[in-house]
């Protein structure tokens, strides 16, 4: 990032390396809920994951209600009363325990994991704040030196604007703005929901998944948030219901199979959604796209044997086809994130706007529901199975360009 760009910590000296976080509870309510979970709790995983971090430490006064850490947070959190209201304050008062390094964080603020990431990489002391002109900002790395001031204006410290930070985001295809949102009331917390919705809305997506499906998918997320339903089960539930449709379209159960499809459709957005929103993702959702290549591949297949039942010639080809140009459009995808740590739809501006309508499930199922409701299901299955080779044939030929130019690009670095 810009303004002191993230380093890995190894690339930090040892003296200013942070490995302590500090949460200050006091003149907040930590205890409201956004999001489905608290905004203490949802601090805590954050810190949780944050690499580096080693240790919380959770600072409040006693005339605030206990805000104790679930069993997710499995690094070690000390927690410990002070008599002080100020952000500053707090922290002096708290000095004897604090590393020579650290960063603290206001509890009642929504804070972007990669704000919190960026604070723990700096090898100098810096507060973030909202907006340029703050004099004041709820998130900071610091060193205990830098408390013996009566206050961050009479430092060194770096006061960094959120919004001069880069937001762009690879993991999330796109630029998702960074977030340091106070939530000091019901107004300010449906503001939290609707930011924390969507940062959690990948970017590059086919059109069903950024016109039709966030719709109904942030509907049943804030229905969940909160609730005992996990990702996983939402996760299982999904895969169910994907052969289902599989089960449909075998036995000729087109028009219901295809309005199945996209409910599944729906759902199968709303499992990742649930678990970053709640700062819940497991090992087990990471593997969820292997249960979904199987079972939407059964639906292709499923729909080869209908057809062939029926008469169309080569149905089950076509279904083959698919799965075969399904499996080449994976690979490719896989294999442009591990050589160049990218997405495919990332890699130019044409594979950006083509992503809207390339060949993917969510396309397939609406060509279905509209080629099977007007009475032309045979033919936009075969329709569905070219579209699905002109696609594969595409990615295929923008990844062999990009290794090439790369290819070209290193011979001349090496001459």
């Amino acid at each position: 990032m810009a303004a002191g760009s993230a380093r890995t910590p190894d690339a930090i000296p040892a003296a200013a390396r942070v490995s302590q976080a500090v949460v200050v509870c006091v003149g907040a309510d930590p205890l409201r809920e956004v999001g489905g979970i608290t905004l203490f709790e949802r601090l805590m995983r954050q810190l949780n994951e944050l690499n580096g971090i080693e240790r919380i430490m959770v600072l409040t006064s006693q005339s605030m209600p206990a805000a104790l850490a679930s069993n997710r947070i499995k690094k070690p959190v000390i927690y410990r009363n002070v008599s002080s209201n100020g952000f500053w304050d707090t922290l002096w008062e708290a000095r004897a325990e604090l590393d020579q390094c650290f960063i603290a964080v206001t509890a009642n603020f929504l804070v972007d994991q990669r704000l919190l990431a960026w604070l723990a990489s700096q090898p100098d002391d810096a507060m973030l704040v909202v907006r340029e002109g703050d004099e004041n900002g709820p998130a900071a790395r610091l060193s205990k030196a830098a408390l013996e001031n009566p206050g961050p204006q009479a430092t060194t410290l770096r006061m960094v604007a959120v919004t001069s930070l880069p937001s762009y985001w690879e993991a999330m295809h796109g630029e998702i703005p960074l977030h340091l949102h106070r939530v000091a009331n019901a107004a300010d917390a449906e503001a939290g929901w609707r930011i924390l919705l969507d940062h959690i809305q990948r970017r590059a997506q086919e059109l069903p998944s950024r016109c039709f499906d966030p719709i109904f998918e942030n509907l049943i997320v804030r229905r969940l948030a909160g609730t005992s339903i996990t990702a996983n089960q939402v996760t299982m539930f999904t895969t169910m219901l994907g052969f289902a449709v599989a089960a449909l379209f075998y036995t000729g159960w087109l028009r219901v199979g295809v309005m199945l499809g996209i409910v599944v459709e729906v759902l199968d957005g709303v499992d990742g959604k649930l678990a970053r929103i709640t700062r819940t993702t497991s090992r087990a959702g990471e593997y969820e796209h292997i249960l979904d290549f199987f079972y939407e591949n059964s639906w292709y297949l499923a729909l080869g044997l209908y057809f062939s039942r029926a008469g169309f010639p080569h149905a089950m080809t076509a279904a083959l086809l698919m799965v075969v140009f399904d499996l080449i459009d994976t690979l490719v995808y896989a294999a442009v994130d591990v050589r160049w740590g990218r997405s495919l739809d990332n890699l130019s501006p044409f594979l950006t706007r083509f992503r809207l309508i390339g060949g993917r499930r969510n396309i397939y199922g609406w060509m279905f529901l509209i080629g099977f409701f007007v009475g032309f299901p045979g033919y936009t299955f075969y329709a569905a199975t070219l579209w699905a080779g002109i696609t594969a044939a595409i990615h295929t030929a923008s990844m062999i360009k990009m290794a090439s130019r790369r290819l070209s690009v290193d011979q001349l670095t090496a001459d």
